[in-house]
């Protein structure tokens, strides 16, 4: 294996996702043989990823109308897959809202909403996993592992020390619920996210051990950005990078035969794309 093909690198997290979409497209049985790894590495002021509109148009498009022709059980689309890892409608680095509000808003009003809404919540979401993780504390309290590491940061700050980099991770898989030899069950996929830190800021790095890349990368790697700007908003640091590690990525629910045109207009799209030199000049 060339070591190259297991690297998608881009500034802009929708030619990201085009190319790590048709290297699965293109493979064999509609799956990579070797994990991949995607990073990105730009974002604006506000530390939002920088997106190509017309890639993710197309992308939503073929979700629609994939949905429109089939009975069968629904794609959603990038903004509810990204919600479902950072509830980015509730909140903004240009508002006020103190993280410690935007977790209870989430926790007693959006979640059980959400849970009634849609069976696929049923066992919670990423972002309700990350914020109210059961614990074996004798008082039965459950943890909150964002807020944590947001204090564990400023406390450190505060004392001129280092953060413990080893505990700057967030699990989403559980063990006790999800370790039960089920079917395809479509939650949890992601497994778990890290922060870490360099001279260029915060750095989100996410595991999958597996992922559908066609129904669910987009909106995966959207919400992994909104999270990631959210806690180095939170943090008082600029976001420098967004990594995410995929051990087996696959095309996803979709045929190869839905997917054709998107793909045709994919590699048109990114092989205009400009490079990172030449969208800075």
């Amino acid at each position: 294996m060339n070591p190259e093909d297991a690297v998608v690198s881009s500034g802009n997290l929708s030619v990201a996702w085009a190319q790590a979409f048709l290297r699965v497209f293109d493979a064999r049985g509609g799956e990579l043989p070797h994990p991949l790894l995607l990073s990105i590495t730009e974002f604006n002021d506000q530390h939002e990823p920088i997106e190509n509109g017309e890639i993710r148009s197309s992308l939503d498009q073929t979700i629609a109308a994939i949905n429109k022709s089939s009975d069968k059980r629904k794609i959603q689309g990038v903004s509810a897959t990204a919600s479902t890892i950072f509830p980015h409608m509730c909140w903004s680095p240009r508002a006020t809202r103190p993280a410690a509000e935007l977790f209870a808003h989430y926790r007693d009003r959006i979640y059980p909403r959400l849970k009634k809404i849609c069976s696929l919540n049923s066992h919670g979401t990423y972002f309700l996993r990350m914020i109210d993780c059961p614990s074996t504390r004798s008082d039965g309290s459950h943890v909150n592992q964002l807020e944590a590491i947001i204090e564990w940061w400023h406390r450190d700050q505060e004392k001129g020390k280092r953060t413990r980099r080893s505990a700057m991770q967030v699990s989403i898989y559980d063990p006790p619920r999800d370790h039960n030899g089920s079917g395809q069950g479509g939650f949890p996929c992601l497994q778990q996210v890290s922060f870490g830190w360099n001279e260029q800021g915060l750095v989100l790095s996410a595991y999958y051990p597996t992922e559908w890349i066609f129904d669910r990368g987009y909106g995966n790697y959207l919400g992994l950005c909104q999270l990631g700007a959210f806690m180095a908003h939170e943090m008082a640091l600029p976001l420098a990078r967004v990594n995410v590690f995929v051990a087996l990525p696959e095309r996803g629910g979709a045929s190869k035969s839905t997917t054709q045109t998107l793909a045709n207009n994919l590699r048109e799209m990114v092989s205009e794309a400009p490079t990172p030199e030449e969208a800075a000049a």
